[in-house]
Parts: structure tokens; sequence; C-alpha cells
């Protein structure tokens, strides 16, 4: 910086225009591309700050300013005056202009300049800011450590402020900053960048093919780090962005020019899960993951789900044959796909039952884990309480088989299997939905007849089978109710107190809370009946 120091005193205290406007042409031209560019714009704010400076000390000499340092400096940017005479004017004018004059490389020193002049002269912020924005269109198009700077100006100026003008033309800021943001990792402040991207993406003068490329960059950046298996750098700058695009190109109503960029969109998300389950676990993702899985799932009516398939052919292998960074992705989709079930078409609906059935087993348990079950399991769920009744009634047969055999040693809790022997049963309508119940109640009476220990486990074992029966009572089409409330009271006549007990408060907690109207009047009579015929009065 030694070099520079008889530049920096003519800058800062010179008044003759053209000298001005000639050193500052010289400082542009002639700094070395190897120096910090910070320098030079720590360089503009020292040489606005001596301007205010001396601009103080002359007023200090009016009798009518306080004499105190402090006050003179809370009267000057109280008042926001110009520099203390015209002379200071004219030569910060003849600076910025020297500046909006430089080409190529000279255009990058000039950022950093102009930058560090606006931020120290708040007063002519409004002339500076748009030289920096002619500047910054040039600059980072050659050089990537001018986004830096832009990056740095826009934090102390406010990033709304500055985000409109650096926004629109021809996307070279945009285009640089996200490069620069979803690139290798460098020394670029990825919080301060990421507000000055989001507030761009905003801008009214941002066009859509401009967020278009931003989001092929971060998808195509998400890809290449779970490839590699390097880990994920800059994951929540990646969410916020694309929370930003989706607030604003995908919060409204669908627009189908908009179809074909939502899946890269999603698949990002998706991409990205895998290193929120390891930064952040399932419970409590970031809000920006939260937010945008919101927005992708509102915007979409189902029609072009089948192109998120295409993104991912891990979802069709089986689970041995998936890595566990790629399992995070499955295990995204499974989730993501659930809340998408009621817009999704009968063809779609049998494909997401393909996906979910290879996690279903005992042996995802054990790899890829528990998490995968479960949203395997809700997935199926979602399916079979849908309103296409025809792909629920397919598959409600083998599903309540399934969950039958696995229980309770495979992983389906008394509770699980509750929940979805009911709703698979609940999806077959007329008396086709009679032989899911036989097949329950032959499974009941299996547990029957043993002393012992494994007489205790079987009580537990019939009496958790039992109560998915009665549970049953709110499921099956209501003329099979009378068939279903006589066998039910047939065995309980002769099960144990425990049982009898167990089963019926059940049954009666159903009426009050779930029973529909046509059922509650038959079932409240049949539970008074019930107690009063296989209950020993004296025992209650």
């Amino acid at each position: 910086m030694n070099e520079y120091r008889a530049s920096a005193r003519i800058l800062a205290t010179g008044t003759a225009i053209n000298i001005v406007a000639e050193v500052a042409r010289d400082l542009f031209e002639h700094w070395q591309p190897a120096e910090s560019l910070h320098a030079v714009m720590h360089l503009g704010q020292y040489i606005g700050t001596t301007r205010v400076r001396r601009a103080l000390a002359a007023q200090q000499q009016d009798a009518l300013m306080p004499r105190n340092i402090v006050d003179s400096a809370a009267h000057w940017a109280a008042t926001r005056l110009m520099p203390g005479s015209a002379p200071d004017s004219l030569a910060v004018q003849a600076m910025l202009r020297a500046a909006d004059d430089t080409r190529g490389q000279a255009c990058v020193p000039a950022l950093a300049f102009v930058g560090g002049l606006a931020v120290a002269l708040d007063n002519v912020s409004s002339r500076a800011v748009p030289v920096f924005a002619d500047l910054a269109h040039k600059a980072c198009t050659t050089t990537p450590e001018a986004v830096g700077v832009c990056v740095e100006v826009a934090a102390q100026l406010g990033y709304r402020k500055i985000a409109e003008l650096l926004a629109g033309r021809d996307g070279s800021v945009l285009n640089a900053l996200a490069g620069a943001v979803f690139g290798e990792p460098g020394v670029l402040d990825l919080a301060k960048a990421c507000d000055l991207l989001t507030e761009i993406i905003h801008a009214r003068t941002t066009t859509f093919a401009d967020a278009r490329r931003v989001v092929y960059v971060i998808h195509g950046r998400a890809i290449s780090q779970l490839l590699l298996g390097n880990g994920f750098v800059g994951t929540l700058a990646m969410l916020r962005v694309l929370e930003s695009i989706l607030q604003r190109y995908f919060s409204g109503s669908r627009d189908p020019s908009l179809d074909d960029l939502w899946p890269v969109v999603t698949d990002s998300l998706a991409v990205l899960y895998p290193s929120i389950l390891h930064e952040f676990g399932r419970d409590s993702p970031p809000d920006a993951f939260r937010a945008a899985c919101s927005l992708a799932i509102s915007y979409t009516d189902g029609s072009h789900v089948d192109a998120l398939f295409a993104c991912q052919p891990c979802l069709f292998s089986a689970p041995g044959d998936v890595g566990m960074v790629r399992a995070g992705v499955v295990l995204f989709y499974l989730d993501f796909f659930e809340h998408l079930v009621p817009k999704l078409s009968a063809p779609l609906l049998s494909r997401l039952v393909a996906l979910a059935a290879r996690y279903v087993g005992s042996d995802v348990l054990v790899y890829p884990g528990p998490m995968w079950f479960e949203s395997a399991h809700a997935l199926i769920l979602a399916v079979l309480e849908s309103d296409t009744r025809h792909i629920a009634v397919e598959i409600a047969p083998w599903y309540s088989d399934l969950v039958l055999d696995m229980y309770p040693d495979q992983g389906i809790s008394a509770d699980l299997l509750r929940i979805s022997y009911t709703a698979a049963v609940r999806a077959i309508p007329g008396h086709a939905a009679w032989d899911r119940v036989l097949v329950l109640l032959r499974r009941a009476d299996h547990y029957t007849g043993s002393g012992g220990m494994r007489g205790e486990i079987y009580a537990v074992r019939r009496r958790e089978l039992l109560l998915v029966a009665a549970e049953l009572l709110t499921a099956v089409p209501a003329e099979l109710l009378p068939q279903l409330m006589f066998e039910l009271r047939s065995r309980l006549v002769d099960e144990k107190w425990s049982i009898k007990r167990a089963v019926v408060d059940h049954c009666q907690d159903l009426v009050l809370v779930r029973a529909d109207v046509v059922r509650k009047p038959a079932l409240s009579m049949w539970i008074w009946q019930l107690r009063a015929d296989i209950f020993d009065t004296s025992k209650l």
C-alpha cells in the first residue's frame, strides 16, 4: 500500500477536480490484480471519512456549533450534510465519474473504491450506489473476488437497497453470486452472500430465466456432493435460496410454464435431505426446509409428479442396494409423497405402493432403519385412505395380511396393527370386508388354550387382536355391524375378566369418540347389554 499513499492523500484532501479525476483513473488502472480488493474498498472508506472529518473540523470554527467533537459528529449525521464545501462535492463527483468510465480490469478496483465511498459517505450514496451497480455488472463477469466486494458493501448499505440495482440486465451479478455461494468452498461469507442472493431473487427486475439458472446450479452442486460423498457445504444457504425461489414463483396459482422446474426444485430438496438428517435430525429440520417443502407440496396438482421418478433411479432399487446417503433421498420421497397422495392419479398411486412395498418388511428395521419402515407404512396408509378407491381395494387384502403376519415379532406393534388393519378393512366395500374380519378373528382364536408363561403371552396377544376386532366396529360396512357384534360377544363371554374389561371399555370409547351417527345407537345398546350379560355385577 505504500506506493498508493500519495494518491490517497490527493484524493482525500484535493479540491482540484481535474487532478482528482486523473489520480483516481491512475489508481484504478495500476492497481495490481493480486492485491486485495478489500484493501481498495477500505481506501475508499478512508478517503470518504477523511473528507467528513475535514468538513467537521471546518464546522468547528462556527461559534454556533458545539465544541465537543462527539456532538459535532452527531449533528453531522443528523443533518446528513454533503461534504463541507463545493470543491469537496465536486471532487467526490469526479472520483465517481472516473470510476464509471473504467473498462476491463480497471473496473474491478473501481468497484471496490466506489463501494468504500458509498459506505463512508452515506450522504452521497444515492449517487454512488448506481455507479457501484454498473461497475458490479461489469466486474462480476471477470473477477470472482468482485462478488465478495458486492456482498460486503451490500451488507453495510442494506441488501434491499442495493439488490434491485444488482438484479436484472444479463443476470451477471446473480450468476456470479450463485456460482460463488454454491461453488467450491472459499472465503466468501455465506450468510451475507445468501442474504444478498435472496434479495436479488425477490427483486422486480430478476427474471424467471435468471432464477431457473440458480436452481440448476444448486441442483448440480447438491448432486455432485451427494455422489462424491464429501459432505455438504452451504446446505442452509441452498435451502434459503430454494425457499426464496418457491415463494417468488410457486406460491400463487399454478403456472404451466413453471411445471418443468418444479421437479428440479423438489429433487434439490431431496438431495439435500441426507445432510439435514445428519445435521439436524428428522424431527427438527430448519425452518427454511419446512417452508420450502410446504410450498412445493401446495403448488403441484400432481400432474407432473412422475418426473420425480426419473430424477432418482434409486427409488426403485432394493433397500440393500441403496447406500446410506441415497437412502436419505428415498426417505424424503416417502414422506413427501405421503402428503401428495390426495392429488395423485391411480397410476401414480400404484407406483407409490410399489415404492413403499420395498420398505415395509422387517428387514428394513435393520437397514436402513426404523424411519424408513415407519414412512413406508405411513405412505401405504395414506393410499388406503385416499379417494382412489379401486387402488385401495386392490392393496387392502395384501396389506392386512402383511401387518397381521408381522405382529408382534417383526416390527408391527399393537397400535400400528390396529391402525393399519382398520384402514385396510375400511377401504374394502360391501361383504368383501367380512373376509378380512374372519382372518383376524381366526388369528385371535389361535391364541387360546395354553398355560404357564406361554399362556400369559397368548392372553396378551389375544387381547390385542380382540381390540383390533373391536376397532373394526367403526370400519366395516353398516350391514355387517350386527354380525361383527355377535362374533365379538360370543368370544367375550368366556374370556378372562381383564380381557373382557379392556375390550368393552375400548368399545365404549369408540362409541363416545369415533362412531358415526348411524352406528352410535346400535353400538350404545349393544355395549349396555354386553355389560349386563357378561359381567358379574358383584365384581363391578
